[in-house]
This record gives structure tokens, C-alpha cells and sequence, in this order.
């Protein structure tokens, strides 16, 4: 790997170690700085390190694919959203966010896609090494079994559930990587079940809760390698038209009072305290919604939880149900034709191990997004955008050198 490095002239080599210097740093604590950091280092590096014509002309070809051309289309509306949004510069700057990820997210593709087999093993050794470069720093930085320390973190041991989440996400493509040594595949195995563990330590319920869902799925999955990712496709593509709708009708019939109090699960109760709130909203604009990124400062009347708080902290904890807010029912129309296409092509993979694979990445990713962060965090989308991009590079390599032998 040494070896390889050093072919690199001294000016991409310094692009490298600037690029592999994100990611730890980003693991730590210092999420929204250097997620510009790790996407310019990126974006420079690729432009270093291949033919620019022949990169130009892979990168249109990505920018073509059926789903980021959805992607495109959710985006561009969220940018036409800002005519009418009660907060026009808010979501026209949130707009330009996510172009901006997503044009970087369709670079970083283009960019591990198109490199050799003995690059591509290089890039993923490097890739591997920072995870757990970054494990360990994160040691350091939280003394994990000892919640006595929680006051004196403050706001460093709220950061940790997001670590783990990203933790989660990041950890599931390189345990997939077939072409890692066994030593480095377990070490990735236990990387999840790190993540767990310190979900479990700061009470990330979704991270845990998620993982279980999905390895439910994976294991389905890899028996009904077509069904299961179909009825994902299908199922997913109906939640995200008729959430509103679902929670119309059920919240009113829970006591969520009691739930807050009694049943140990006054998180839950939350969220479903502010879908219930949010689901009002929506009918008021149900056809363009408020505006991308407006539930943030979103007007509550001095509406307030059980405990007193705000009802809507910043955002809704839940993606299908924020896009209905803010980009109304065409917004939820466009993310139901993604969830649909992104699950059915897992149902055309040939393996019934990379069926497994993307699927418990998919599912998991879709009940964090579900229950916890913002679709306008650029922290978590930039993560889970190029852990994605990871798992569909590494399933996709699987599958063409399976062929080949």
C-alpha cells in the first residue's frame, strides 16, 4: 500500500492526507466544519488523480442514472419551494446545501467507480484504516462507561449519538467488502457492534432499534432475495404518501401523556407528539408545504410539550414526515419514486449476500432517518450519501469480479 502511495506526485499525495484527515476529525466532534473539508479535498483529489475528460464524461454519466435524476428533481423543487416559502432565503440556502452534496455525492461515486481493482483494494484499505483511526480517537475523546461524566461533557456526550449513527452507516459497506482480510472484516463486524454499544450507552434508541429492523430485513432478504426488497419498495413508496394520513387517525387514539410518563418510552411519546402537531400543518399547505427547511423556527403559537419545551425542536425527527411540511405532497410524491427505485434495485442484484448487505444498510438508514435527523443536516447527509455510494461501489465490484472468475 506503501508502495502504491509513493507513485502519486508529492501534490496529490498532499490531497490524500488532507482528504484522509476529514474523516477522523468529522467522527470527533467538528461535524459541520469539515464536511467542506473532506468534500473540496475529495472533489481536488479526483481532479489530481484521473483523466479529466474521460472523469467529466463518467461523471454525466452517473448524473443520468434514473436515481440521481430523482434526486435532481427533489432538489429543484425544493429550490422553486423558496417562491413561497414563509422563510424564502432559509430554504433557498438549504436548497443550495443539498445541491451542493448531492453534486458531490455523484463526484465521489464517479470517482471509486472508475478506479482500477488495485487502486480501488488501496483506496479501501485507506478507507478502513481512517474508520478505525477514527474508533480510536473517539475513545480518547469520551470516557464511554461512566455516565457520571455526562455533566461535565455537556454538549460533547449529546454528540455521541450521531457518532453512532455514523459509526452504523460507515461500518456496514466496509464489513461488506468481500475483498478485505478476514482480520479486517471482523474488525469491522465489531465495529457494529461498537456502534450498538454506545447507542445503547447514550440512549440512541432509533440507531438500535433501526439495526434491529434492518437485520430482520437482511435476514429475509437473503432467503427472498427478490420479495423482500419488492415489498420494501412498495411499502416504503406507501408510507412515505400516507404517513400524514396514518398519524391523522392513530395519535388521537393513544394517551400520550401516560406513554410520556409511565411507559419508559417518553421519547417515542415525543415524536409522536410532534408528527401529531406537524400533521395539522400540513393540511394547511398539503399540496407545496411551507417551504424547505421552514421547520426550523417553524411557528408554534407557544404550543409546548408535557414537559414544557417546544413542540417542534428544530425539525420533525422524521424525513417523510418533514418533506411533507416543507415541500408538501409533490415533495412526498418525488422521495415515494426514490424509496421505490432505490429498494427495487436491490431486488435485481444477483447475490443473495448483496441483497443481505444493501439491505440491511437501506433499511437502517431509513428508520435513523425515520426517527432522528434532519434531511437538511449536511453532516449526516454528506455521511450517509457517501457510505451509500460506498455500499453500491462495493456491491457492484462484487458482482463484476464474480463474473469475471
Amino acid at each position: 500500500m506503501i508502495n502504491h502511495f509513493k507513485t502519486f506526485s508529492p501534490l496529490q499525495q498532499f490531497f490524500i492526507m488532507l482528504f484522509s484527515l476529514g474523516m477522523p476529525v468529522t467522527v470527533v466532534s467538528l461535524r459541520h466544519f469539515t464536511v467542506a473539508l473532506l468534500w473540496s479535498a475529495g472533489v481536488v483529489l479526483t481532479l489530481f488523480c484521473q483523466n479529466k475528460r474521460a472523469f467529466a464524461k463518467d461523471l454525466y454519466r452517473v448524473l443520468k442514472h434514473p436515481v440521481f435524476f430523482v434526486f435532481t428533481v427533489l432538489v429543484l423543487w425544493s429550490f422553486f419551494s423558496s417562491a413561497w416559502s414563509i422563510k424564502p432565503l432559509q430554504s433557498f440556502k438549504a436548497s443550495l446545501s443539498q445541491t451542493a452534496t448531492l453534486f458531490l455525492i455523484a463526484v465521489l461515486f464517479t470517482h471509486l467507480h472508475s478506479l482500477s481493482r488495485r487502486s480501488f483494494s488501496w483506496a479501501m484499505q485507506v478507507l478502513t484504516g481512517l474508520v478505525f483511526l477514527s474508533i480510536f480517537l473517539l475513545f480518547l475523546q469520551i470516557p464511554l462507561f461512566f455516565k457520571t461524566f455526562k455533566v461535565l461533557l455537556g454538549y460533547g456526550w449529546s454528540t455521541l449519538k450521531p457518532n453512532s449513527a455514523l459509526l452504523l452507516v460507515v461500518a456496514i459497506p466496509l464489513a461488506a467488502y468481500r475483498h478485505l482480510h478476514l482480520r479486517q472484516k471482523g474488525i469491522a463486524l465489531l465495529l457494529v457492534l461498537f456502534s450498538i454499544l454506545l447507542a445503547y450507552q447514550v440512549d440512541y434508541q432509533a440507531g438500535v432499534f433501526g439495526l434491529i429492523i434492518a437485520g430482520i430485513a437482511a435476514g429475509l432478504g437473503y432467503r427472498f432475495s427478490y420479495f423482500i426488497p419488492m415489498f420494501s419498495a412498495y411499502l416504503s413508496a406507501f408510507l412515505c404518501l400516507s404517513l400524514p394520513f396514518i398519524f391523522h387517525f392513530l395519535v388521537p387514539a393513544l394517551d400520550l401523556k401516560a406513554l410520556w410518563f409511565t411507559s419508559g418510552l417518553s421519547s417515542f411519546a415525543h415524536r409522536l407528539y410532534i408528527w401529531d402537531f406537524i400533521t395539522k400543518q400540513i393540511w394547511e399547505k398539503a399540496f407545496l408545504g411551507w417551504g424547505a427547511s421552514t421547520s426550523r423556527g417553524f411557528p408554534t403559537d407557544g404550543l409546548t410539550t408535557f414537559e414544557g419545551s417546544d413542540i417542534l425542536p428544530s425539525h420533525p425527527h422524521n424525513h417523510i414526515m418533514q418533506l411533507w411540511l416543507e415541500l408538501g405532497g409533490v415533495g412526498a410524491l418525488i422521495l415515494a419514486v426514490l424509496h421505490f427505485m432505490l429498494f427495487r434495485s436491490i431486488a435485481k442484484l444477483e447475490s443473495r449476500q448483496a441483497t443481505a448487505w444493501a439491505m440491511l444498510f437501506s433499511v437502517m438508514s431509513f428508520v435513523i432517518l425515520s426517527l432522528s435527523h434532519s434531511i437538511w443536516h449536511k453532516w449526516w447527509m454528506t455521511w450517509l450519501g457517501a457510505a451509500g455510494v460506498l455500499m453500491a461501489v462495493v456491491l457492484k465490484r462484487a458482482q463484476k469480479i464474480s463474473h469475471d472468475l
